[in-house]
């Protein structure tokens, strides 16, 4: 008896992720329930307790990272100023900041020099600190500078998982131009940062005089 409200209890909690969750944190948490399959009745009942007030907690989470990823979309507006050796001269606080999702796992310093020339080179260091915490990463800026435009690639690391440590990626600010050329290079861009599982990290605004 106590088997089969194990199992219904599992059952109902893993529907209720599935539809509540985005799908990497509900995979995630599909299998830590199943890892606990073969545990005492007792000590399941306790974890499967403990896992769905995780569960409710991830929810909030989830809605989180929807709504940055969200903003990540919207118009650029305004740079955090940088000087060629990476000093912050001013702040944009919208930009850099690490997605819910990867909070205290990677960190983005601010793109440097910012602004930038054309004939200059645009300098993005990521901190990795997790161990196993990001599958791969692309960079990106969006086209024609409008909320929710399609974006193209500059950069792509496929390694998965990236090892901790510091990753420096140089940027040739032609390719923030639509056609690659210093006429439509110059002005605003916003560059966004995913893993390879398509999860927003980071964005930030630079500008190219």
């Amino acid at each position: 008896m106590i088997q089969i409200q194990i199992v219904e209890i599992r059952i109902r909690i893993v529907l209720f992720i599935n539809s509540n969750l985005t799908l990497t944190t509900s995979k995630r948490f599909t299998q830590i329930v199943s890892s606990f399959c073969m545990i005492s009745p007792t000590t399941y009942l306790t974890a499967i307790l403990i896992l769905f007030l995780f569960a409710t907690a991830g929810c909030g989470q989830d809605d989180d990272q929807r709504e940055f990823e969200q903003e990540a979309f919207q118009l650029p507006d305004g740079i955090t100023e940088t000087k060629g050796n990476g000093d912050v001269i001013s702040e944009d606080p919208d930009d850099w900041r690490t997605s819910p999702f990867f909070q205290g796992l990677i960190f983005v310093e601010p793109a440097f020099p910012n602004p930038v020339t054309i004939s200059d080179q645009l300098n993005l260091e990521i901190d990795i600190t997790g161990f196993d915490a990001v599958s791969g990463l692309t960079v990106t800026v969006l086209i024609d500078n409008a909320a929710n435009a399609p974006f193209r690639t500059l950069y792509t690391i496929n390694e998965n998982p990236l090892p901790p440590g510091f990753t420096s990626i140089n940027i040739n600010p032609l390719e923030l131009g639509r056609f690659n050329n210093p006429e439509s290079a110059r002005g605003i861009h916003r560059l966004i940062i995913f893993d390879n599982r398509q999860n927003i990290i980071s964005y930030g605004d630079v500008i190219v005089e």
